[in-house]
């Protein structure tokens, strides 16, 4: 069945492509958003990075992110037995309201930032599946078959196709353009409890990352989404998940998921201790083989934006920062396209995309930083009790890149990384570049603004015992 033409279609309603749909809507744009789900759904990632909040403010939905979620002043990185602990506060590099970020349950996030999509002008479409897409056939146009819940076809066409598909990838998954980072197979496990007594951190509204031993190879993630109320979980590489899923198996677990989880996040005894007699509130969550890198990210009439772009770790919170800040640059380079038409090269796109790139990369370096830390881990960084004027913009950078400054600014970090992976210069990073006392001690975020803020707790469809 034909359907409309549009300037512009999006496939995907979460963060990058709510966001992309909102902007070029706004912008004057006719724009379709297919999301293949029916929201509110629920998705990893719910601790956001400091950098977000002006964009929140652009949309003009962060009064609402402010009556409902948490806070987050800061991370802290723990060692297994919650014995070492350094603390990153933004405040330390940031001295305006962007440095409280969010702690948020993604299922009402994301369906905030599609209810703006439309409240902005953009025609959202739920639960219709994108079948097929063609951005081969004319150079200046595409066309895409979809399908409703109740199995109508359409056939729609757009000057412009933005794929914000996530770990779908359509245009990566059809063209043989998809590529697993083979060094960053993980799965990642968890859920939300109810019933919980922050402390430790939590309090404050903090992140709580743990490592984990070198058999698991990933770490324990505790954020804080309500007064009482957390999501807790574990990320290790697949061949460990496997072979603790056939153990389980094998030994008559009945719900292989569950039991790994809690097996993992009873190890740490500051986890097991704080869901002591909590309540699970919703079921058990897996996403696997999430990190993965797709190629010819952009043409003359398309564009991959998000989880479609590429996928990587979630450990630095980095994934919806990275996602809508891309939503914001392609965009931009979008509305100059169809507003003031480009005859060969669109360079604000090709602009957009090396940001973006190098925002990527640089997490990504981040990242096996994190998982190869020359025997010691972000933990131990500030655990010397030595302080030293010298190493003081080091420090900065490591707030800086925390806090989500990557896109504008990745390239004057590369010296940092050097130092941080040469095994003997990073004992020296180690030994001068954090004062203990500083760094051990709390963000001084006020309950008040911390949790405050939240008109009403988070809802919780589903409720088992741990």
């Amino acid at each position: 069945m034909a359907g409309k033409d549009f300037d512009v279609i999006v496939i995907g309603g979460g963060p990058a492509g709510s966001t992309a749909a909102a902007l070029l809507a706004r912008a004057g744009h006719s724009v379709l958003l297919l999301e293949k789900s029916k929201f509110p759904r629920e998705h990893v990632g719910e601790s956001l990075l400091p950098f977000c909040y002006w964009l929140f403010e652009d949309l003009g939905v962060l009064d609402q992110l402010k009556q409902r979620f948490v806070r987050k002043p800061g991370v802290r990185f723990l060692d297994g037995l919650g014995n070492v602990s350094t603390t990153w506060c933004f405040n330390h590099v940031i001295d305006d309201p962007s440095y409280m970020s969010f702690q948020v349950a993604r299922a009402e996030f994301d369906h905030i930032l599609l209810k703006n999509a439309a409240r902005l002008g953009a025609e959202v479409r739920e639960q219709v599946k994108v079948k097929d897409v063609d951005i081969m056939s004319a150079p200046d146009s595409v066309t895409v078959q979809c399908v409703d819940v109740n199995g109508n076809e359409q056939t729609h066409r757009a000057r412009f196709l933005i794929d914000a598909s996530g770990r779908e990838a359509i245009l990566g998954g059809k063209y043989g353009w998809m590529k697993l980072r083979e060094e960053l197979d993980r799965t990642a496990v968890w859920s939300h409890w109810g019933g919980v007594k922050l402390n430790g951190g939590l309090e404050e509204g903090l992140s709580m990352i743990l490592y984990m031993g070198q058999e698991q190879k990933g770490w324990i993630w505790v954020f804080p989404l309500a007064t009482d109320r957390v999501t807790a979980g574990f990320v290790a590489q697949n061949s460990y998940i496997r072979e603790q899923r056939q153990k389980l198996l094998q030994s008559g677990s009945k719900d292989w998921e569950y039991d790994l989880c809690m097996q993992e996040l009873m190890r740490s005894p500051y986890v097991n201790q704080l869901l002591k007699g909590a309540e699970r509130k919703m079921k058990m969550m897996i996403n696997g083989n999430y990190s993965y890198e797709v190629k010819n990210h952009y043409g003359k009439n398309y564009a991959m934006i998000g989880d479609a772009r590429g996928f990587i770790d979630p450990i630095f919170s980095s994934g919806v920062f990275l996602s809508m800040k891309t939503a914001f640059l392609v965009s931009d380079a979008v509305n100059h396209q169809l507003t003031n038409g480009v005859e060969s090269e669109n360079r604000m796109m090709v602009e957009a995309y090396e940001k973006v790139t190098g925002a990527y990369n640089f997490v990504h370096r981040m990242i096996r930083l994190f998982y190869n830390p020359h025997a010691l881990t972000w933990a131990e960084a500030g655990a010397d009790g030595q302080s030293h004027k010298r190493a003081e913009t080091a420090m900065a950078a490591g707030h800086y890149m925390l806090a989500g400054d990557f896109f504008e600014n990745f390239r004057k970090y590369d010296k940092l990384f050097e130092t941080l992976e040469n095994p003997r210069m990073f004992r020296l990073y180690k030994d001068t570049v954090i004062d203990r006392e500083s760094f051990q001690t709390p963000c001084n975020s006020k309950w008040e603004e911390v949790f405050g803020q939240i008109v009403e707790p988070v809802g919780t469809p589903e409720t088992a015992k741990v």
